[in-house]
């Protein structure tokens, strides 16, 4: 694996991100906090946000580098590129809609969906140049070519894999550096099970670099955001690398923290459905670990952990998760 890659990005990044944050607070792009999020998060309004295009930009500029190596961009590179921006389009839509409402709220649910759904449709365009990828088969030696499944279902995998990671990520983005440090700790992974995938391997290096580099801006106390543009980028940037390089099936243990976010939202809106009461104090998992009390009862002790030990505990959470999807993969 081309280390340096990574070593360029994560030393560029903070520079670049720093640049960045004060371009947005010049321009007044500050974070809408929701009413009903934790009490203590009230401080982080205004704090600016959809700085996270930065990574974004630096790794679809480095992945041009990495593709002059050879004539053209290939099929792998240009479909995680194009989830991607995919991902990154509608989160940069939902940005632009909160700051002209001037307010938390941006593209609703439904909304969000659909257009996950032009995504996908739009990803299944590269699916004929994909069919020769063998997915790997956790916990098994087995390699199930992608030629060997139906177009429904090759669909299927692109339209809940994109929905489903591009959404967990999003919600795992609660907490100053818990998104991207799990992203980098993820790509990572991702790098070493494609290393012998020419570009696709750097593509994956350098965007755990950049990510990872983001941290001096988002770190605790975070001088700025991801946005939905980060987040959502990044979540289709993680799907389309384990997806392009036959990992997909891999990815729910590898990305075990962002399941673990997406389902603690889950049971909680099905817990308060079904019996009228809470599981969390709050959800996503990371507000329900955190320090601070509410006033309505909830079924799950907290932890009442300051925000900075929730986010390092979870990370090392998400490291296990990964070496638990290497050996899956072993």
């Amino acid at each position: 694996m081309d280390w340096l890659v990574f070593l360029v990005a994560l030393l560029e990044m903070p520079l670049v991100a720093w640049g960045a944050t004060l371009f947005a607070r010049r321009l007044r792009v500050g974070q809408f906090i929701r009413p009903e999020g934790p009490e203590g998060h009230a401080a982080k309004a205004g704090t600016p946000t959809m700085v996270g295009v930065v990574p974004l930009l630096a790794l679809t500029l480095g992945a041009g580098v990495l593709a002059a190596r050879r004539p053209g961009l290939t099929t792998q590179l240009g479909f995680a590129l194009a989830a991607t921006w995919l991902g990154g389009g509608i989160g940069l839509l939902d940005d632009l809609l909160s700051q002209r409402r001037r307010s938390s709220l941006g593209l609703a649910p439904l909304q969000k969906l659909l257009l996950g759904l032009g995504a996908a449709a739009v990803l299944f365009l590269f699916y004929p140049a994909l069919t020769r990828i063998e997915l790997a088969v956790p916990f098994s030696r087995l390699r199930l070519p992608l030629a060997s499944l139906p177009p429904w279902a090759a669909f299927s995998l692109i339209l809940f894999g994109f929905w489903g990671t591009t959404h967990a990520l999003n919600l795992t983005d609660g907490l100053d550096g818990l998104a991207p440090g799990a992203t980098a700790i993820v790509l990572l992974s991702l790098a070493f099970l494609v290393r012998g995938q020419g570009e696709l391997a750097g593509l994956a290096l350098l965007s755990a670099g950049a990510v990872a580099g983001f941290l001096w801006v988002n770190a605790y106390p975070a001088g700025a955001f991801l946005g939905d543009v980060g987040s959502l980028g990044l979540g289709g940037l993680v799907f389309g690398i384990a997806f392009s390089g036959g990992a997909i099936l891999l990815l729910p243990i590898l990305g075990g923290l962002f399941v673990l976010e997406a389902l603690s939202v889950i049971l909680q809106v099905l817990s308060y459905k079904l019996t009228g009461k809470r599981l969390l104090k709050m959800s996503p998992l990371h507000h329900h670990l955190e320090a601070g009390e509410v006033p309505w009862p909830y079924l799950l002790p907290g932890a009442n952990w300051p925000e900075p030990k929730v986010v390092v505990r979870l990370w090392l959470l998400s490291a296990a998760f990964v070496v638990l999807g290497l050996l899956a993969a072993s």
